[in-house]
């Protein structure tokens, strides 16, 4: 079941953004940008790029490709809708949680934990309909962790300073000394000051965790800095650190619910940065020479292993029957024979 409490779905457009901002070049490059940017057609527009498609840019070409230039879409799943519903229970809190009803808990738990803690949590909202993908424990979860912060900070920077940001920027990435424009934009979930006079990006995660695989969360994380650094949205600058929550870490066989929060400025945070402007002029690159080959394997091929047997991304593809990889034409094996000559 999908439920949105505030009973609004829709996002904000680049005019309602230009309107409030007055970033008025930022909405003229958006308005100029697409995702299937093909600069062969001379046509005047420039890529557009989101943390959503560098991520299936990174995941697979093809899967790219055929997502943006053809505008094929996968089926919708259950988590997708367990994911919509915990989100929006997310924007709900921090938009209606007062500043009389977070004084109440306060006080309330001065004399009392657990009541100043159920107090906080009988402010929740409940669907019309059970949830169906074990949203109401990860909603639980979440309120909780909230909660804590709250007792912890006695409401000193409790609140985040952005929800679902709107962001936009503008920049030039360097191909063989040319420049090239791009647009990057995105809503971030939350950002938070951090204990560093600047601000915390904080992503909600309601799938699995896996704490010895932060590699990818770090990425999304790095991308969203990387925009911030490239926009006028000064008012959420520097970045200083960045986190993910995951409410319902522990389902799936994931290693249990987890928040997970660190610098983003020590070596490892640069690092990811610098992952992901590489990954930037990698796309750059393949929509100049309109290139998008699939990347079908998880790791390595391994030689001698049947098809069946091998680690393949693909078992998450619903694009099978439209893959250059699935669909073996003489043209594309022509092209694994040029490949390995």
């Amino acid at each position: 079941m999908r439920w949105n409490p505030t009973g609004d779905d829709s996002r904000q457009t680049i005019e309602e953004y230009n309107a409030e901002t007055g970033h008025r070049e930022e909405m003229l490059w958006h308005q100029n940008s697409t995702y299937a940017w093909n600069p062969n057609l001379q046509d005047g527009t420039i890529l557009r790029v989101t943390k959503s498609s560098m991520g299936t840019f990174s995941w697979c070409r093809q899967q790219y490709y055929l997502e943006k230039f053809k505008g094929l879409r996968g089926e919708s799943r259950y988590y997708h809708t367990r994911g919509l519903n915990i989100h929006d229970m997310m924007e709900w809190f921090w938009e209606n949680i007062s500043k009389e009803q977070e004084q109440q808990v306060l006080t309330l738990a001065e004399s009392d934990d657990e009541a100043g803690r159920a107090l906080l949590h009988s402010f929740i909202p409940q669907p019309p309909e059970p949830y169906e993908y074990g949203e109401e424990e990860q909603i639980r979860q979440w309120v909780d962790w909230q909660y804590n912060r709250l007792i912890i900070t006695q409401g000193k920077k409790w609140r985040p300073a952005g929800v679902e940001a709107n962001v936009h920027a503008n920049r030039y990435v360097v191909i063989d000394d040319t420049p090239v424009k791009v647009h990057l934009s995105g809503f971030i979930d939350t950002l938070f000051p951090s204990e560093s006079d600047g601000y915390a990006l904080m992503e909600l995660k309601s799938g699995k965790y896996n704490k010895s695989k932060p590699t990818n969360m770090r990425k999304e994380m790095a991308f969203y800095k990387m925009m911030l650094d490239h926009s006028p949205h000064h008012e959420y600058l520097p970045i200083t650190h960045w986190g993910w929550e995951f409410p319902g870490g522990g389902i799936e066989g994931g290693t249990g619910p987890a928040i997970h929060y660190e610098s983003a400025t020590n070596k490892t945070g640069s690092n990811a940065v610098k992952s992901v402007e590489r990954t930037l002029e990698k796309m750059v690159r393949a929509h100049i020479a309109m290139e998008f080959p699939p990347d079908p394997y998880l790791g390595r091929l391994i030689k001698g292993v049947p098809l069946e047997e091998q680690k393949l991304k693909c078992n998450w593809c619903d694009y099978k029957d439209h893959c250059e990889f699935w669909s073996v034409t003489d043209e594309y094996l022509d092209k694994i024979m040029e490949d390995e000559q």
